[in-house]
Order: C-alpha cells, then sequence, then structure tokens
C-alpha cells in the first residue's frame, strides 16, 4: 500500500553520537556558573548529565536563585555571592558559563577571558556593539573558546531545517515567515530596581538589563533564519509597542521584515500576549521555488507541487531521562547539545558552533530592528556600526 506521507529519518544523529561518545571519554572539564536563575537550572541539568563536565563553582547576589541551583547541582559544589571571588579562588577552573541577564554578559565574559577560560556566553553575548566588540576582542587575546548560547541552532528540528534547505529539497529559498507567540516574561524572574519608579522590576521589562525584547527573544529565530538563508540582512523595517503590557520600557509585540543581500525576505512576528497559541504560535515555514518546508513543535512536513506531503522523523536528540526532569521549558535538547558542542570545542580547539561572529550578527539584527520600531522607518545595515 502506498504511504501518502513518507517519513525521512534525521541523518545527522552519527554526528552527535561522535560528538556525544568524545564527551564520556577523558577527564572532566571543571565548569563554573556566573548566575543561577532559571536559564542557569537548565544548564546544571544538562552538566549533570555529561560526564565530560565537573560543577566547580557557582556564582549569584541572590540567596533564593544560589539556594535552587545548589539544590540541584550538588552540596559540595561551592558557591558564592560574587563572581570575582569565585574567580579568583578557584584556580583549577577551565571554563564557565555566563548565565546573567543580557545586559550583564559583557563584564563577567571579558574577566573570564582575561583569565584564560573558554566561556560560554548566554545570548546575547552584549547588548550594544560597543560591548560585543568588548568581549570579542578578550576571546582574541586570550585564545581560547568564546561560544554563544543560540541553542536553536544545535536543535535536531532545525538542525534538519538547514540539511533539507542545503539540499536543495524546496529548490531556491524565496521567502521565511516565522511566529513567535507566547506569553509574557516569567513574574519569577530576578528583580532589578527601575530608576524612574524605585520598585523591583522583573529585568526583561527595563531596557537596561535586556536591550530590547526581540534581543532576548526573536534573536533565537533571527539567528537560525541567518544560518538557513546564508546570507547577511541587508535592511530591516519594524513596528510594534506596547498594545497590552503598557507600564514597562520593552515591547510586547511586533511585526518585522527582514530583506537579506541574496534577496530572500523573513518576516518575523512576536507576541508576548499570545499564551494560547498553540502550535501554529510557533510556527516556521520556508517557501523556495520548489517546495514549502513547515514546522510546528514538533511536526516537520515537506511539500513539493509533484508529491504528497511527507512528514520528516527528527530524533530527540538528548537522553528522555533528561529532558524528564521538572526544570521548565529552558531544558531541551538544543541545551543539550550545545554543552556537548562546547565541551568538544574546549578539548579540541574546533571552532564554536555558535562563535562571536554567529552571536555578534544575530545582535546586530535584532538591534536594527529595536532601532527601526522606534524610529518609524526602514533602516540599512551600515546604520549600526561594528
Amino acid at each position: 500500500m502506498e504511504m501518502t506521507r513518507r517519513k525521512l529519518l534525521f541523518t545527522g544523529a552519527a554526528v552527535a553520537a561522535q560528538t556525544q561518545m568524545r564527551a564520556q571519554t577523558g577527564k572532566p572539564v571543571n565548569v563554573a556558573l556566573i548566575g543561577a536563575g532559571h536559564r542557569a537550572w537548565a544548564h546544571i541539568a544538562v552538566l549533570k548529565a555529561i560526564p565530560g563536565f565537573r560543577i566547580a563553582g557557582i556564582a549569584d547576589p541572590t540567596p533564593q536563585f544560589l539556594q535552587q541551583a545548589v539544590a540541584l547541582a550538588g552540596p559540595d559544589v561551592p558557591v558564592y555571592a560574587d563572581y570575582r571571588k569565585m574567580l579568583d579562588d578557584r584556580k583549577d577552573l577551565q571554563a564557565v558559563f555566563v548565565v546573567t541577564p543580557g545586559g550583564l554578559h559583557a563584564e563577567p565574559a571579558v574577566a573570564c577571558l582575561e583569565r584564560g577560560l573558554s566561556v560560554l556566553c548566554e545570548k546575547p553575548m552584549a547588548t550594544t556593539m560597543a560591548d560585543a566588540a568588548r568581549v570579542i576582542a578578550a576571546a582574541e587575546r586570550a585564545g581560547t573558546v568564546l561560544q554563544i548560547g543560540l541553542q536553536m541552532r544545535c536543535t535536531p528540528y532545525y538542525q534538519k531545517v538547514f540539511e533539507l534547505v542545503r539540499s536543495g529539497a524546496v529548490g531556491s529559498v524565496q521567502l521565511v515567515s516565522w511566529n513567535l507567540f507566547r506569553g509574557d516574561w516569567n513574574p519569577q524572574s530576578w528583580r532589578a530596581v527601575d530608576p524612574k519608579t524605585g520598585q523591583p522590576t522583573i529585568w526583561r521589562l527595563l531596557t537596561k538589563y535586556t536591550g530590547s525584547s526581540l534581543l532576548e527573544d526573536g534573536i533565537h529565530e533571527i539567528d537560525v533564519v541567518n544560518w538557513i538563508v546564508g546570507s547577511r540582512v541587508k535592511q530591516v523595517y519594524a513596528t510594534g509597542g506596547n498594545n497590552v503590557f503598557k507600564n514597562r520600557e520593552t515591547i510586547d509585540h511586533a511585526s518585522v521584515v527582514m530583506e537579506y543581500e541574496n534577496g530572500v525576505k523573513f518576516h518575523l512576528g512576536f507576541s508576548l500576549f499570545a499564551p494560547s497559541a498553540g502550535s501554529p504560535g510557533r510556527a516556521l515555514t520556508v517557501i523556495g521555488t520548489d517546495g514549502v518546508i513547515n514546522l510546528e513543535p514538533w511536526k516537520l512536513v515537506l511539500r513539493n507541487p509533484a508529491a504528497e506531503p511527507r512528514d520528516v522523523e527528527v530524533a530527540s536528540g538528548a537522553p528522555a531521562e533528561l529532558l524528564n526532569q521538572a526544570i521548565g521549558r529552558d531544558l531541551d535538547a538544543g541545551t543539550y547539545r550545545q554543552a556537548l558542542a562546547f565541551l568538544d570545542s574546549v578539548r579540541t580547539g574546533r571552532k564554536p558552533v555558535c562563535d562571536a561572529q554567529v552571536g555578534r550578527e544575530a545582535m546586530r539584527v535584532s538591534l536594527l530592528a529595536e532601532q527601526s520600531l522606534r524610529e518609524r522607518r526602514v533602516v540599512n545595515r551600515s546604520e549600526l556600526p561594528v
């Protein structure tokens, strides 16, 4: 009986298996975390699941977050309220994960690199291009690994989309559309004092700590499309603002259109007031001259005019016992696989999967979108200096 939906196997599994095998062997890499909030908890679970890592320290000035991090990492892990004290004390460190709010990434990243440590810095590496340049310069002087935490490049489904595009499965890509319709920021996040009100405020609502909403979350989608398209963004037009959540600095929605140097167009829809959007709220569509790729969590379909739609089967890419831990949505296959890739780069010197240039380009496009939205005009790449 002929199947109307044929399934394709995820061929990248062999590469992932080789990387995982290398992670199981050799002396563990001593790694510390700077930042112990919700995102750090996912990193701790991942680091504990990979024998190639040993958690050798955690630093965070917020007692309740540090307490939870220790509960996950184990009572024998040294903890510090000040990351500088940790770096002074722990001479055995080889690598550090920087997991602070985005506006606080650059300073500890530079400090670690200047000590000759390899760094996995959560995205964005900074909230200004000038601070990003400081981080990159420190990495170049150190000669150690700097990987940016854009883990969606390590997520099997997006890797499969990249593979399909590169194989010519949809011909020449012309148009990409992606929805990022979600709920509001985590209300349990760290709070900083809002200088305007004097009140403790969720840090993602403040430009000083976030840069912009698109720099905090839309940057992931922008990075994946940069990778898939294989070109640089030429110009950006964005509109949006605060229609629902008005008493904050960062926006609650946006519609962004990007044009790449190779002519591809990309539309990103963003909303923080759509918690019930369901799978269509995260839909990615890649349209080429010979077909279309549809991806909704987690169903990938390849469509061509001359054939029946085909379901594309993709392996999870991470141990089920890890993903089943009750830590939250931050714990996913991409986070696990980016840690494996980072470990491989630290041990072998291989170029990181998301290096500083990748991180800087995703930052640039996110900041251009914010500038376009605020100034209500098309902005060109050249308007944001390196």
